[in-house]
């Protein structure tokens, strides 16, 4: 079990594995498929809130709006026994209607949408299981979530076929109005994503320079700020305002739990059916020998990190990306170029422009 040493920042709920879309770079693919139970969800969120402290809590899948019902059971949980937990959920927004954005704002839940570009790109990498399309859904459901106040992040998946049109995914978030913050994710090597090619460190330090470049140029033309969250980070590095060294890493400081639909306990998505990452169980919870063995094999793993010159404003890679990435003792080097231009990016301007309010 664990003790407050073992104090959980970030929980993350599997409510089921299944997904009404088939993407081609999907790293869930394998994951169990059923629905989680309620039961198995308030023992993982009381295992997470035994410390008092606040944690992150994201509803994840597959597509969590398969499981609706079950994601408002647990919401109503958390505000009724005065939880201090932060509610997230990261979604296709396929499956998005006004009363269900309408659920989302009342229990106050953040909402992340998952994007790759415009259209024509976007629906290579992300299709529904019959090979259409998916982006008038995505955008149908943003513009319920607009219709109900609710600002969004957008998630894009960074693969060698979007990699140079990443400017596209800046405009895109600006074109649908309420998005305020944009992430690039780089695929990931489990699941589908074992099938692509990855993105060259070259094109991947082009791509986001556009993408850069095309949100400041927007920023000016519009007047509303769009958030980078890898340069954010890199400002608050700067500034000192998160701690030093793999602070954002929550499975290598033994902080975070990945629960998948049976109720087994991971450090981290990308590691689900790793048993030698296993945690434990929500009946039983984290076995404390096993969740400090996966973390510090974690820390020996990206040791390599330390000992480059810009650690301090990139504060280590991702160890889940690089585990996928069959890159062996040294960087992923796709990621370190992701991070270098938004190094590059902050050391030229000293600027991170702000999120505007919708």
């Amino acid at each position: 079990m664990t003790d407050s040493k073992g104090q959980l920042k970030m929980l993350v709920l599997s409510l089921t594995g299944r997904c009404n879309f088939a993407c081609k770079y999907c790293y869930a693919q394998n994951h169990p498929q059923e629905m989680m139970s309620l039961d198995t969800a308030l023992r993982a969120v009381d295992l997470a809130a035994a410390g008092g402290a606040p944690f992150v809590l994201q509803f994840s899948g597959g597509e969590p709006l398969l499981a609706f019902g079950l994601l408002q059971e647990i919401a109503c949980y958390v505000r009724r026994r005065k939880i201090p937990a932060m509610m997230q959920v990261q979604t296709n927004a396929s499956l998005l209607n006004r009363e269900r954005a309408c659920s989302l704002r009342r229990a106050r839940v953040g909402v992340g949408i998952s994007l790759d570009g415009w259209p024509e790109i976007n629906d290579r990498l992300r299709r529904f299981p019959d090979g259409r399309g998916t982006s008038r859904r995505i955008g149908r459901g943003a513009a319920y979530l607009a219709a109900e106040g609710i600002a969004a992040g957008v998630t894009c998946v960074v693969t060698a076929e979007n990699v140079r049109r990443l400017a596209g995914v800046v405009e895109m978030a600006y074109y649908l109005g309420n998005v305020r913050r944009i992430g690039f994710d780089l695929l990931r090597g489990q699941g589908r994503g074992r099938k692509l090619t990855p993105p060259s460190a070259e094109a991947v330090a082009a791509g986001l320079l556009d993408a850069l470049q095309t949100a400041e140029r927007l920023s000016r033309y519009t007047g509303r700020s769009m958030l980078i969250s890898q340069l954010e980070r890199v400002e608050k590095l700067a500034r000192g305002r998160i701690g030093e060294g793999f602070g954002h890493c929550h499975a290598m400081n033994g902080e975070a739990a990945y629960v998948d639909a049976l109720g087994r306990i991971y450090p981290c998505s990308s590691l689900v059916g790793e048993e030698d990452f296993r945690l434990g169980d929500v009946r039983k919870g984290i076995d404390q020998t096993r969740q400090e063995a996966a973390a510090e094999s974690i820390r020996k793993s990206m040791a390599f990190c330390w000992e480059c010159p810009d650690f301090t404003l990139c504060g280590g890679g991702c160890f889940t990306r690089w585990y996928g990435s069959g890159c062996g003792g040294k960087a992923y080097e796709a990621e370190c170029a992701l991070k270098k231009a938004c190094i590059l990016w902050y050391r030229r301007h000293k600027t991170i422009p702000q999120i505007s309010r919708l």
